[in-house]
């Protein structure tokens, strides 16, 4: 009987101690976007972090037509902390989010303190693509202010979440705002000459960045990448780019060339490529400011 009831006792710590966390592991951190992902990779500690860090959506998956797969959940219900932009960016997250636990962390970096916020700019025409005027533009990572701003909520986050090294974080948090402002002043001054350069893009993901810099967006052009456009509409947007008198058409990277060059083909435009989600970019300490340095060689080749 003894011996009966020692084998059950064992057995009910051994079930026990399976459903406790393992105090050896580290706080799970999940990123939903990879510029996101950037800046907490940096303030985090790279490769040397003590949190383990993940980005939840893979390189060339948008984030607005995302759908979580049964590991993705898996993944946001073992996480410390999940960071996002936005309900309106990564909206597919709403639901799944709603059904944490309670001790698990929600940060949403659009409501950081200190976000210059700014709505989306208006269609501009049947030709023209835009979000309604009263909805808010979330890419919101593209002005470097605002990430500084996410950079200071994301330090005090991972604080919270790992107590014991809040003061590397924040230690880091300033190391990278200060690349930031370094990097922002000269971006600066290689995008002044070219304010008055008109351009146009087929995703108008940039709003932030081109009002940080006094860049001159002449509009968005309708383009469906799942289908080729009508002849209708090729005239529609070869009117737009000579009326605009743009002098570049940027284009993502899911665009096909040959598709580009025949929407622009008679006029002068340049075509340029843009990237806000910093699809193929290493990760490292340094991410986030290639990402913006990436952006404004673009806008440079392209416009002047």
């Amino acid at each position: 009987m003894f011996r009966i009831l020692t084998i059950f006792l064992v057995a009910c710590l051994a079930v026990l101690s399976a459903c406790q966390p393992d105090p050896t592991s580290k706080p799970l951190v999940v990123s939903t976007i990879k510029p996101l992902h950037a800046l907490v990779y940096a303030i985090a500690g790279g490769a040397n972090s003590p949190l383990e860090l993940r980005q939840l959506l893979p390189d060339g998956a948008s984030p607005h037509h995302y759908a979580l797969k049964p590991s993705d959940m898996r993944t946001l219900n073992s996480a410390a902390v999940v960071l996002r932009i936005g309900s309106g960016l990564e909206t597919f997250l709403d639901k799944p989010l709603a059904n944490l636990q309670a001790q698990q962390r929600v940060l949403t970096l659009a409501d950081a303190t200190g976000i210059q916020h700014l709505h989306a700019r208006a269609s501009h025409g049947a030709a023209m693509t835009g979000h309604d005027a009263h909805s808010e533009d979330l890419h919101v990572w593209l002005n470097p202010d605002n990430a500084i701003a996410m950079s200071r909520a994301i330090a005090t986050a991972l604080g919270e979440a790992d107590p014991g090294h809040q003061a590397d974080y924040a230690l880091n948090a300033d190391k990278l705002i200060q690349r930031i402002h370094e990097t922002d002043l000269s971006i600066r001054q290689q995008l002044a000459p070219l304010s008055n350069k008109p351009y146009l893009s087929f995703h108008d993901a940039w709003q932030h960045f081109d009002t940080h810099y006094g860049l001159n967006f002449a509009g968005a052009v309708t383009l469906d990448v799942s289908r080729l456009p009508g002849a209708k509409h090729v005239q529609d947007i070869r009117k737009i780019v000579e009326e605009k008198q743009a002098v570049c058409l940027f284009q993502e990277p899911q665009f096909s060339p040959t598709l580009v060059k025949t929407l622009v083909e008679g006029s002068d435009i340049r075509i340029g490529e843009l990237d806000p989600l910093g699809m193929g970019l290493p990760l490292d300490d340094n991410t986030y400011i290639t990402l913006l340095r990436q952006a404004a060689e673009r806008f440079q080749q392209c416009l002047q």
